[in-house]
């Protein structure tokens, strides 16, 4: 049995690569579709997608779930709000912060584009047992990159 050389990353067998790669098609995909079918950046679509998945989130929340950093976060939040497609109001619990919720624009304007990335998406990859396992899969492997990552900010 041949020991794996852990010296070179041979990119066509390494499967961070792959998916490093694939996520990058899919967010200029993404981006691509947000701008022609709305004039939306990324990041701007990033939040109005966590907004409507869940109305009442925070900015604090959406940057947690979304691979965005708090101040690109709060820019495009700003800029939502900006041109009406989110609003903000204070919590109940604590004025200072605020639950985001979308208005009628800006349901319209995601659905407009949820439309248009389910069509294309999903012919790309139909549901089925095999999307189920690649999901959970996706999932599992986030869940274990999340405690790596904790535990080499703890040390």
């Amino acid at each position: 049995m041949s020991k794996k050389d852990l010296t070179h990353i041979q990119l066509e067998a390494f499967w961070p690569y792959h998916v490093v790669v694939l996520a990058d098609q899919i967010s200029r995909h993404t981006h691509n579709a947000a701008k022609t079918e709305a004039g939306l950046n990324l990041s701007q679509w990033r939040v109005l997608a966590a907004v409507v998945d869940r109305p009442g989130r925070t900015a604090a929340e959406v940057a947690k779930i979304t691979p965005m950093d708090k101040t690109i976060v709060s820019r495009a939040v700003s800029s939502l709000i900006e041109i009406g497609l989110i609003q903000k109001t204070s919590t109940l619990e604590d004025k200072r912060r605020h639950a985001l919720t979308a208005t009628p624009s800006g349901l319209k304007i995601y659905k407009k584009i949820a439309t248009h990335l389910n069509k294309t998406m999903d012919g790309l990859f139909p549901e089925s047992a095999e999307s189920q396992t690649l999901i959970n899969d996706l999932k599992t492997f986030s869940a274990k990159m999340n405690q790596m990552l904790e535990l080499n900010a703890k040390s």
